[in-house]
């Protein structure tokens, strides 16, 4: 999950900042690398070092995501620590510690809403946002207790579908003709996609839209409460975060500590301190390689980035973990995909 923002200033203009959308669907967007090559096209040249910089942003984006994924499956399926709120906060928790330190030991940005973020308003609004997505972030890892990787990143096709109806049941925003059809035409095929898959579990498939309507309500409360206050990536994060990881912990200590010290579960941490220091490290890099894309792209860049993240995992997991995507599945996602190209055509351009 990505945090943030646009920076919030008093005085006079300052040059636009770089930001991480708050959103899933982040709305802000700002360029950089307008570097033009000083040679010829037809010159054979190294990459010049802004564009080799993104191309490294970009590389890394694509890799700590997924692999990121598949640490946090791992940890769940294979090494048998079945307790998604405690694995999801693990990421949390040292997006938490490394924005702290990044903010407040090391100084790297200065806190620029700090005297808007009043006691009132995080607990106001802050909280109510960091609850869900924790819930969107929780049920989202606890989908692959049950449904193959492959199958999970299909149905995140379908997030648009309940961010449309969410948008539109709370009377936040109204979608045009043109979105509305690009939302039915990606139902439809999420629904191909579904029938097609040869591992199909019901309770995955509830878990699932459960995390979708989380995430969906996520984006609501933000424009709700959250209007007109936004941060600088890091600074978000610093807000966020921590907010995120007490609700994964808190209610994991009611609902999945009792059971975990009952199949004495935590003698599995130490034999697997190597897999549960990466989703550590992972859980901050996610983070942290979204903000560095955006801050060299866009946020719409970011979206398209995602989008093809997963068809890639989607690919990986077939190809290398053995999961099998059928011919119905596969016409089925494709088809998602190029609505859902579809519908972020038309939210761009206000169509």
């Amino acid at each position: 999950h990505n945090y943030a923002y646009v920076v919030c200033h008093d005085g006079p203009p300052a040059p636009p900042a770089m930001s991480v959308p708050l959103s899933a669907v982040g709305e802000s967007s700002s360029s950089a690398g307008d570097d033009k090559p000083l040679i010829p096209a037809t010159v054979a040249s190294p990459l010049p070092p802004s564009r080799l910089l993104t191309a490294t942003y970009v590389a890394v984006y694509l890799m700590v995501g997924p692999a990121l994924i598949l640490v946090n499956k791992h940890l769940l399926k294979d090494v048998g620590f079945g307790f998604p709120m405690m694995v999801s906060g693990i990421g949390q928790a040292s997006s938490a510690l490394g924005s702290f330190l990044a903010l407040r030991v090391l100084r790297l940005q200065p806190l620029t809403c700090a005297k808007h973020v009043t006691w009132p308003f995080y607990l106001r609004n802050m909280v109510v946002v960091g609850g869900a997505t924790a819930a969107s972030l929780c049920f989202g890892n606890a989908g692959y207790l049950f449904l193959t990787v492959s199958f999970v990143q299909i149905l995140k096709a379908f997030t648009p579908v309940f961010v449309v109806v969410m948008l539109y049941a709370t009377r936040v925003e109204t979608p045009s003709p043109r979105v509305a059809l690009s939302v039915g035409l990606i139902s439809a095929a999420t629904a191909i996609a579904s029938a097609g898959e040869a591992h199909f579990n019901l309770t995955g498939v509830l878990i699932m839209c459960a995390a979708e309507t989380c995430e969906a309500t996520r984006l609501v409360l933000t424009q709700k409460l959250l209007t007109n206050l936004k941060f600088p990536a890091m600074e978000g994060l610093y807000y966020m975060a921590p907010i995120c990881a007490g609700w994964m912990f808190g209610l994991a200590a009611v609902l999945e500590v009792p059971r975990a010290l009952e199949k004495n579960a935590f003698s599995l941490v130490a034999p697997n301190a190597a897999a549960f220091a990466t989703a550590v490290v992972l859980g901050f890099a996610v983070n942290i390689a979204s903000f560095l894309v955006i801050q060299r792209t866009s946020s719409v860049m970011l979206k398209l980035l995602g989008t093809a993240r997963n068809a890639g995992l989607v690919l990986f997991s077939a190809v290398f973990l053995g999961e099998e995507i059928t011919p119905l599945q596969g016409f089925g996602y494709a088809l998602s995909l190029a609505f859902f190209g579809l519908y972020n055509y038309y939210k761009i351009k206000g169509l």
